[in-house]
């Protein structure tokens, strides 16, 4: 028996019919960006902390995951506080 040979490359195949191992179709729900607009395929967001200059990690969507890991940086470290300078 024969290995299925990857046809995605083919004008109107369907790449969820594909059976290749080898298989090069785009699937869209394994891309990040998928759903959206050009211009925001790559927001690169990340929030400093005002009292420490402290930054948050790199994301790649505009999501609020950059001010959710501030915000736990500031209850951990700073008590709460936003304020630059000082915690409460």
């Amino acid at each position: 028996m024969t290995e299925p040979v990857c046809r995605c490359d083919e004008p109107g195949f369907d790449p969820y019919e594909c059976e290749s191992d080898d298989c090069t179709g785009y699937f869209s729900e394994f891309n990040p960006f998928a759903g959206a607009p050009m211009n925001e395929r790559n927001a690169k967001v990340s929030r400093a902390c005002g009292a420490c200059g402290w930054r948050t990690t790199v994301w790649h969507v505009d999501d609020g995951s950059a001010e959710a890991e501030l915000h736990g940086h500031v209850q951990s470290v700073h008590g709460g506080s936003y304020e630059p300078g000082g915690t409460r």
